[in-house]
């Protein structure tokens, strides 16, 4: 019971890492942005696809910085919704930070100026984090952010602002402010590699008494396609079935266990059905899901038609060309499936991406658990 306790509080999938002491990788990450908070007048940016990790780095900052800073102050970290404006944003993080919210702010918007003399008045070198910035709607709020943030870099406020959120560049969370480009670093967080993955699991079943075999570490690795969310629920569930079995090594098979556990109770089990139900039997429609999640992408997760015709045919076993399941892919991005692909681009120039990134690992997943992906394409996999 308390090994199963234990791995429940090391591996978090349904939560961000908020302990340095849990983190791992993103080294090159965690530079940039270090190296650009202690830089005067710079603030950061740090964005990516969903599910990456960005939340996680936000969490560990203060850890990491106030041993390194000695002019280090506070960490302040909000989450901001759809419902947020300016005002709102500044009176969260005030309050957050046990800053008295003026007056005057009750009954109107600041103006950045006013908003930069409060952060004026924190101690030392404190760091802001918005998190989430993405689901800001409001456009008047993403104009008075940038005159903010320029402000701040204008006047050399020791306070800074590190701005999350999920994007594809800083003009999708900021618009066309070319005055904010000077004073933010871009950091961009894209999926992990495969030994950040591993060491995720290793540092994590270190840390209750455990190991794992060599098989088993590379198989979660890989089919956690970058994503850590995906290493915690695999080497959770792997980790319990071992210490059902009363042993302290996590085997594959304790893998392939986990993989059974982690569709039958993830919540993307919905969105899966959705994207591959049909009244006839014998459809491809999870197929062609799995070859879009296995097919090879570039940095922006976008895929082409031509990239799911190799992983399509090895899925099933003879060649398999373009027209054969360019209806499915069409059929991905309407409604009625959910919208689970997005097209970009035009005709016979077509990209395609995940709507939801997370469901490309578990299209894998889920293929592989019900026997989809025949031994020796799933050997090439795992490779």
């Amino acid at each position: 019971m308390q090994r199963f306790f234990k791995l429940a509080q090391v591996f978090t999938p349904s939560a961000p890492v908020a302990s340095r002491s849990f983190f791992a990788g993103r080294v090159d990450q965690i530079l940039e942005v270090t190296t650009a908070i202690a830089q005067p007048g710079r603030h950061v940016m740090l964005y990516g696809e969903r599910g990456v990790g960005k939340t996680s780095l936000a969490n560990i900052l203060a850890e990491i910085l106030e041993p390194i800073s000695p002019e280090f102050g506070i960490s302040v970290r909000i989450n901001c919704s759809t419902q947020d404006n300016f005002r709102s944003v500044w009176v969260k993080v005030l309050s957050a930070a046990g800053r008295e919210v003026p007056d005057a702010w009750t009954y109107g918007t600041p103006d950045p100026d006013a908003v930069r003399v409060q952060l004026e008045a924190l101690p030392k070198s404190s760091v802001i984090i918005l998190d989430e910035y993405d689901r800001i709607e409001d456009d008047d709020t993403l104009s008075l952010m940038a005159d903010l943030i320029k402000a701040l870099s204008d006047h050399l406020v020791r306070t800074k602002l590190v701005i999350v959120g999920v994007a594809d560049s800083i003009d999708q969370l900021f618009g066309e402010h070319q005055s904010v480009q000077r004073a933010i670093e871009e950091v961009r967080m894209p999926r992990m590699s495969q030994p950040e993955l591993a060491d995720i699991v290793d540092t994590g079943l270190k840390a209750v008494g455990m190991q794992i075999e060599g098989s088993a570490r590379q198989r979660i690795s890989r089919l956690s396609e970058g994503f850590p969310h995906y290493v915690h629920l695999l080497s959770l569930y792997a980790g319990q079935h071992a210490v059902s079995d009363d042993r302290l090594s996590v085997t594959k098979d304790d893998v392939n266990a986990a993989i059974n556990q982690a569709i039958e109770k993830h919540s993307l089990m919905r969105e899966y059905q959705t994207a591959i139900q049909s009244p006839r039997p014998g459809t491809l429609f999870s197929r062609v899901l799995a070859a879009c999640a296995l097919a090879e992408k570039n940095r922006l997760g976008q895929f082409t038609a031509s990239a799911v015709r190799d992983p399509m045919s090895k899925l099933m076993g003879r060649p398999y060309e373009i027209p054969a399941f360019a209806t499915h892919l069409k059929a991905f991005t309407e409604f009625d499936r959910g919208c689970v692909l997005r097209r970009e681009g035009t005709e016979r120039r077509y990209t395609y991406r995940f709507n939801n990134p997370l469901l490309q690992s578990f299209a894998i997943l889920t293929s592989l658990a019900e026997g989809e992906i025949p031994e020796e394409y799933a050997a090439e996999i795992f490779d």
